[in-house]
């Protein structure tokens, strides 16, 4: 299966009126600029233009024009990150499985400038769990998740239970720890 084939199973948020992208293709533009280092909406764009007849020609795009930074940006805010993350982890489980005896450092991160009810003494900040591979110096899965619904130590319990991860070896912060922690495996 390749990436755009993953891509493709992503949901759609976008109206069908004035779609001038495929969503599958759009996606690949965007995961291809930051593989470049263009992180931010405009340097997305100008990546797309600076490459638009090879990037035109090689993914079949039908649009004689390349998306504008405005059109990056609404698609990456009404985006489902859930469907989003699940077709990529389905595609890159194909290339990078996960071996015995690996270490796997999972970490949980407030994303920067993402605080709601900044004046409460309750705050609300869209976090990300992140399981990284130190033998491949990699992440290979994400969390995302809001401070408030709920807390980083459920949300590791969940990828671990959900990734069925055999023989590996987990490194976590001191947050994880557990006087009547039982070991199921």
């Amino acid at each position: 299966m390749t990436l755009l084939d993953c891509l493709s199973q992503v949901k759609d948020p976008r109206r069908k009126q004035g779609q001038r992208f495929e969503l599958d293709k759009l996606l690949l533009l965007i995961i291809m600029a930051m593989l470049r280092g263009c992180y931010h909406y405009r340097e997305i764009a100008r990546f797309c233009l600076y490459h638009q007849s090879d990037l035109t020609r090689l993914l079949k795009i039908r649009s004689k024009h390349m998306p504008s930074h405005v059109t990056i940006r609404q698609l990456v805010l009404s985006l489902d990150f859930s469907s989003l993350q699940t077709c990529f982890h389905k595609w890159a489980k194909q290339y990078v499985p996960i071996e015995e005896n690996e270490w796997i450092c999972i970490d949980g991160k407030a994303i920067k400038s993402t605080v709601s009810d900044s004046h409460n003494s309750y705050q609300n900040f869209v976090c990300l769990v992140s399981l990284f591979s130190q033998k491949r110096e990699q992440i290979i899965y994400a969390e995302k998740f809001d401070s408030k619904q709920t807390s980083e130590i459920t949300v590791v319990e969940q990828l671990i239970e959900s990734l069925d991860l055999k023989d590996v070896i987990f490194t976590l912060d001191a947050l994880h720890c557990k006087k009547n922690a039982t070991n199921n495996n």
